[in-house]
């Protein structure tokens, strides 16, 4: 249950980061390493809300901290708010083009392999300014509950609530090992490897030696990273639309071989964010750059 007492105004911005911080990160000694700020400070203000607040807002263990019901529902409530009150606080103090601060940025394990390290040395290099906090993580994360300036995502769905840009793209084919024969019969049952985004049922449309060929896909396994997907299909298991770019050795070594061309993207990389006229300086300038760096077709 809420109790948020009568003192609650006397909250200051600063400590309610703070404690967003410590319940991000999990404990006091993760939110200093995290921010840089003392574990003394982050203590003194944690204690302060619960003053404050008339309710204890963790529970302390001996090795990490957990949120009571009164602290989750304070972290909820205050989280998706504080990014844009601190860009304001940020623009009116440093200016609005100065590209400085901490970003923090969510990629799933797959994107990090393309190229996501060469552009973030190029970005840093211009903005000497700026940390970059990197978290390579297939979970899918909520940039405004979780303490996010930008995630990384392929293919994002139309119900998406977030704002960037497309900056990759790479073609997907149809892959297999080679002792998985290519059926002849016209949607002919595969075994199929599967992201766990695709549709239940579907029906693979495909370009094969300039013929069109349709299979349907019988999941044997389904899983959220392409990279198991990947090791799944090196492995046997079954055939997967995989991105060309990902598995261009293994057709080279002959380790896979191409069943055709699928006939959509497998992979459109997007760097978003949330909506919103308080966009900090740091953000418009990583979304632009990394645009620029891969030099994809772009798209709002």
């Amino acid at each position: 249950m809420e109790r948020f007492g009568p003192n609650m105004e006397q909250m200051t911005l600063e400590a309610l980061t703070h404690f967003a911080a410590i319940a991000r990160h999990g404990g006091l000694s993760a939110a200093a390493r995290a921010t840089g700020v003392p574990k003394a400070t982050l203590s003194r203000h944690l204690r302060a809300l619960e003053h404050d607040l008339g309710a204890d807002l963790v529970l302390r263990g001996p090795r990490a901290l957990r949120l009571t019901e009164e602290g989750r529902a304070l972290y909820e409530r205050t989280a998706p708010h504080l990014a844009a009150l601190l860009a304001a606080g940020a623009e009116l103090r440093g200016g609005r083009g100065a590209v400085r601060g901490v970003l923090r940025i969510s990629v799933p394990a797959l994107l990090a392999r393309f190229g996501i390290a060469a552009f973030a040395t190029d970005f840093l290099r211009h903005h000497p300014e700026v940390t970059l906090e990197i978290d390579v993580d297939d979970r899918f994360v909520d940039p405004l509950r979780d303490g996010y300036d930008l995630v990384i995502r392929a293919n994002p769905g139309p119900e998406s609530e977030l704002v960037g840009r497309l900056f990759l793209r790479t073609r997907g084919i149809v892959a297999a090992v080679p002792d998985l024969p290519l059926p002849e019969a016209p949607e002919a049952e595969v075994p199929a490897v599967v992201l766990s985004s695709r549709p239940a049922s579907e029906i693979w449309t495909l370009l094969f030696e300039g013929e069109e060929r349709r299979l349907r896909p019988r999941p044997v396994v389904r899983s959220s990273s392409m990279l198991l997907v990947h090791e799944a299909v090196l492995a046997g298991a079954g055939a997967g639309i995989l991105p060309l770019s990902l598995v261009a050795q293994d057709l080279e070594a002959g380790r896979l071989v191409s069943w055709g061309q699928i006939g959509e993207a497998a992979i459109g990389a997007w760097v978003l964010h949330p909506p919103g006229h308080l966009v900090r300086p740091a953000v418009r300038a990583f979304v632009e750059e990394m645009t620029r760096f891969f030099r994809a077709d772009t798209a709002e």
